[in-house]
């Protein structure tokens, strides 16, 4: 009897009790961040050039939709592209400057010199890893003028078909 309690308690312990391994995209703070800007390819670019492409009103092409929204700890569906889109550009201008603080399960990310009015991006400590909080990265006055600029946009979408 004793030996099957033990058995079940280290088979338990060894196989029951284990956590997925965590991907490397996710693994830290600063590895979920250079995932968001692999989606769209920037990871090796330098920020002057960012900056210069912001300036020249240039679009920058997401070309991973879906790890693009692996990002982030609470993406609800395609009416938060322009949340996603918000903290892309916000990390992506400072990408050679960002501050990243970490403490326990939450890191606040910001730029080096940025304006002291816009909260940091925080990142929460998930079994998948690192992971962007939308919602507690954006001012709500923001977040609420981002979701009108989406239903304005399906709006006309739906209208023009």
């Amino acid at each position: 009897m004793r030996a099957a309690i033990l058995w079940v308690l280290v088979t338990g312990g060894l196989f029951g009790c284990t956590k997925d391994p965590v991907a490397p995209e996710f693994a830290s703070p600063s590895a979920t961040i250079t995932t968001l800007f692999t989606t769209y390819d920037l990871a090796d670019v330098p920020q002057t050039e960012i900056r210069r492409r912001f300036e020249a009103g240039e679009r920058f092409k997401l070309l991973n939709p879906t790890l693009f929204q692996s990002c982030f700890s609470d993406w609800q569906g395609e009416h938060d592209e322009g949340l996603g889109g918000f903290v892309f550009g916000q990390l992506v201008v400072a990408k050679d400057e960002l501050v990243i603080e970490v403490d326990e399960d939450v890191a606040r990310v910001r730029p080096k010199h940025g304006p002291e009015d816009l909260p940091p991006v925080l990142l929460v400590r998930q079994d998948a890893g690192w992971k962007i909080d939308l919602r507690q990265s954006i001012p709500a006055e923001i977040r609420q003028r981002l979701y009108e600029v989406n239903r304005r946009a399906r709006r006309v979408e739906r209208q023009a078909r």
